[in-house]
C-alpha cells in the first residue's frame, strides 16, 4: 500500500504500535483517518501509566506497491465492490460476526477513533473530559450530523445505542458496553458517561460504540440507518448488499465513491477468480494458497496481510456437557491440537501456532509461556486416563467451513489426532446462519470459533471477546468462575502498568489451566485488490474504511 500514508495506518504502523502504546495504559489500538475537527479535542484527564518492557513485534510482510503510479488526489464517483465468503445475518454492528465487518464503518461511525500515534480522535464525539477518578467522562458531539434519513444525530441517540449495546443478546461486546453505568444527556450535544471508577480501555470502548438510529432497532434484519460515509440503497440475502453515498455525510467531500457493493461469495475457492477476472474489485480472506499466488502478480493486484494479531483461532468446549465437565479432559483435547501442522499446511506458514490468549506484540502476552500447552498425543492419553476415560469416547464437533479458511480443515486435523487417543469426532458442518444461531446461546458442546479483541488493550479481550468472559456475559463455553471474573475486574481497575501485565499472566496461566477455550493460532485476515483501487485501510478489527476509498480507471 503506497498512497495515503499520513492517513492510514499500515501493518507495519500496528506493528510498531504494540511496544509504543504500552506506556499510554488506556490504549492498545489502531488508528483510523483522524475525522476532520474545527477543534482539536483535548487529552484525557488520566494518570500515565508507567511503561513495561515491550514485547519485540515481529518483521511485518509488505503489500507489493501498486504497478501503476497514483494519481494527483482522489476521483469522484465510481463503484468499488468487495466480495467475501461470509454473509451478513443483521445491519446490527454491535454484532461483530466476520459478515459483518464489510458494513460497519461504511453505514455507521463510532465516536472516537485512532490516529497513526495511537492518540483518540474526534469522530462522533469532538471533545471529551475524563474527571480524575475516572467516572465520568464527558463528551462534546459533533454538531449537524445527518442521518442517512435526514434526522440529526443527538446525545439522545448515544443513551439509546447503549441502551441496545447492554440489552440485546446479539451484542458480541456487551459485557464491555455495560462497564458504563449509565448515560446522562444534559443537552442535544453532550451526553455524560458514568463508570464505577477507571476503565483502561475507555477509548477501546468508544471505538466501538457504533451509533445506530433507535427507530431501526425494532428490525435491522432489513434496515440499517447510521451517520455513515454511505447508506443503504439494496439488499438481496446471500447474495449481494448495494449501499450508495450518503450526500450529507458530516466529512465534507468523502465519500468519494458514488456506490460500494458488497458481494457474497461462499465458495472460497471462487474469490480468487472473481477478483482475478474483474467481476469484483477486492477480496477478503481468500485461500491462503491463492493469496500467496496473487502476491507474485504485483502488476495487478496489491496483496496485504491486514491487522496483525485482531483475532485467533480457537477450539470452545462447553464445561457443563460430559465429559467436557471434567478438566483433565478438556486438558487431553488441548494436548491434541496439531496447531504446528494446521498452521504449516492450512495457513501456508504464514503466522506461528500459539497456545496464549493475547497477541504476540501485545504487552500482556508472556512469551515463556508458550509451548505450556502443545502437541503431544501421549501425554493427553494420560490425561484422558486421569479424567477416568482411558478408552475414550463420542465428540461432537460444531464447525462451519464456509465461515473462513481453516474452519473445516482444523475440525478435520482434530478428527485424525483424536481419533488415536480413543476420541471419536462426529464433524457437524453447519451453514454460518446455523452456526451463528447455536453459537449465540450457547448451545455447543464443541466447535471451531475465532475470538477478536486480542490486539487491543489487554482488559478489552476479557471484556468485549466471549471467549474470554463468562457465561451470564453471553460466554458459549458457559464457564462461570469467581477466580476469573476477579481477575478481569482486577486488570481492568488500575493504569499501574507494572499490576496490569501480573495480573494478565495470572489469568492467562488460569486459561492454560481450565482449557475452556483453547488457543490454537493467529488468523491473518488478507486483502486482495486490484491496483487501480486507492485509499484503501482498514481498522484494527479488519473493517475496510471505504469513506476514503476511490478509483484510478
Amino acid at each position: 500500500m503506497v498512497e495515503n500514508k499520513k492517513r492510514l495506518l499500515k501493518r507495519r504502523d500496528f506493528l510498531k504500535a504494540g511496544g509504543a502504546a504500552a506506556g499510554l495504559g488506556l490504549l492498545t489500538a489502531c488508528a483510523q483517518p483522524a475525522a476532520p475537527a474545527p477543534t482539536t479535542a483535548p487529552a484525557p484527564k488520566a494518570t500515565e501509566a508507567p511503561k513495561p518492557a515491550a514485547t519485540q513485534a515481529p518483521a511485518a510482510t509488505q503489500a507489493p506497491a501498486a504497478a501503476t503510479k497514483a494519481a494527483a488526489g482522489p476521483k469522484k464517483g465510481g463503484t468499488f465492490t468487495l466480495a467475501r465468503t461470509m454473509a451478513m445475518t443483521k445491519f446490527n454492528p454491535l454484532q461483530t460476526n466476520m459478515g459483518h465487518y464489510a458494513f460497519m464503518r461504511a453505514l455507521y461511525n463510532t465516536l472516537v477513533n485512532y490516529d497513526q500515534n495511537l492518540q483518540p480522535q474526534p469522530e462522533l464525539a469532538t471533545k471529551w473530559d475524563i474527571s480524575a477518578d475516572g467516572k465520568t467522562v464527558t463528551l462534546k458531539l459533533r454538531e449537524g450530523v445527518k442521518f442517512h434519513n435526514g434526522r440529526e444525530f443527538t446525545s439522545a441517540d448515544v443513551k439509546n445505542t447503549w441502551d441496545f449495546a447492554t440489552t440485546n443478546e446479539e451484542v458480541t461486546m456487551r459485557s464491555m458496553f455495560k462497564t458504563i453505568k449509565g448515560v446522562e444527556t444534559p443537552d442535544k450535544y453532550t451526553a455524560v458517561l458514568k463508570f464505577d471508577g477507571i476503565y483502561p480501555g475507555v477509548f477501546d470502548l468508544l471505538g466501538m460504540m457504533y451509533i445506530m438510529d433507535k427507530d431501526a432497532l425494532a428490525d435491522l434484519s432489513k434496515t440499517a440507518n447510521g451517520t455513515g460515509p454511505f447508506k443503504l440503497d439494496k439488499y438481496i440475502p446471500n447474495d449481494r448488499l448495494e449501499l450508495v453515498a450518503h450526500k450529507d455525510y458530516w466529512d465534507s467531500g468523502k465519500p468519494y465513491l458514488d456506490r460500494y457493493v458488497i458481494r457474497d461469495i461462499p465458495d472460497l475457492a471462487s474469490l480468487a477468480i472473481n477478483v482475478e477476472s474483474g467481476a469484483v474489485d477486492a477480496i477478503w480472506q481468500p485461500n491462503n494458497s491463492d493469496y500467496v499466488r496473487l502476491q507474485g502478480q504485483s502488476n495487478k493486484f496489491v496483496c496485504d496481510l491486514g491487522a496483525p494479531g485482531p483475532t485467533l483461532y480457537d477450539v470452545a468446549l462447553n464445561v457443563t456437557v460430559k465429559p467436557l465437565d471434567n478438566k483433565k479432559v478438556r486438558q487431553a483435547i488441548a494436548w491434541s491440537i496439531d496447531r504446528a501442522r494446521f498452521c504449516k499446511t492450512i495457513l501456508q506458514g504464514m503466522v506461528q501456532s500459539t497456545c496464549l490468549m493475547w497477541a504476540s506484540h501485545s504487552w500482556a502476552y508472556q512469551k515463556d509461556l508458550e509451548g505450556k500447552v502443545g502437541f503431544d498425543l501421549d501425554k493427553a492419553k494420560s490425561l484422558l486416563a486421569e479424567g477416568g476415560y482411558p478408552k475414550g469416547f463420542d465428540l461432537e464437533l460444531m464447525t462451519a467451513s464456509k465461515r473462513g479458511l481453516g474452519y473445516g480443515e482444523l475440525a478435520q486435523i482434530m478428527q485424525a489426532d483424536l481419533k488415536k487417543i480413543g476420541v471419536n469426532i462426529n464433524i457437524v458442518d453447519l451453514e454460518i446462519a446455523q452456526y451463528e444461531a447455536r453459537m449465540t446461546p450457547g448451545n455447543i458442546v464443541a466447535a471451531i470459533h475465532s475470538y477478536g479483541r486480542a490486539n487491543r488493550d489487554p482488559g478489552t479481550l476479557v471484556t468485549a471477546a466471549k471467549a474470554w468472559t463468562n457465561f451470564k456475559e453471553g460466554n458459549w463455553t458457559h464457564w462461570d468462575n469467581a477466580e476469573w471474573d476477579a481477575l478481569r475486574k482486577e486488570l481492568n481497575s488500575t493504569l499501574d502498568q507494572t499490576k496490569r501485565v501480573a495480573t494478565a499472566r495470572k489469568i492467562q496461566e488460569m486459561a492454560l489451566d481450565e482449557c475452556f477455550t483453547v488457543v490454537v493460532a493467529p488468523q491473518q485476515r488478507t486483502w486482495v485488490y486490484a491496483n487501480y483501487v486507492k485509499g484503501f485501510g482498514y481498522d484494527l478489527e479488519n473493517t475496510p474504511l471505504v469513506g476514503n476509498v476511490w478509483m484510478e480507471k
